[in-house]
């Protein structure tokens, strides 16, 4: 967990594989000194690039850059 906050970073992120029946790839959450992520309700397209683009966003808006959230979206698969 990040000592420096009293708050857990919970950045998003797009997976290849995590899509719908659609083909649309599903937004997760990672949540920073937990195992494994949360599945969202929202889809951001079938465009692999473009989901990562909002996913980037997303976290740029919560001051978590792609390097921290790539970060934190591997430590949650491994158990702590």
């Amino acid at each position: 967990m990040n000592e420096t906050t009293e708050e857990t970073r919970t950045p998003y992120f797009v997976n290849e594989a995590i899509a719908n029946d659609n083909g649309e790839f599903i937004a997760c959450i990672a949540k920073e000194g937990e195992t494994g992520y949360h599945k969202t309700d929202w889809t951001w397209g079938k465009d692999f690039e473009q989901a990562q683009g909002i996913a980037d966003d997303m976290n740029e808006k919560m001051g978590i850059t792609r390097l921290e959230a790539a970060k934190i979206v591997t430590s949650t698969m491994r158990p702590f």
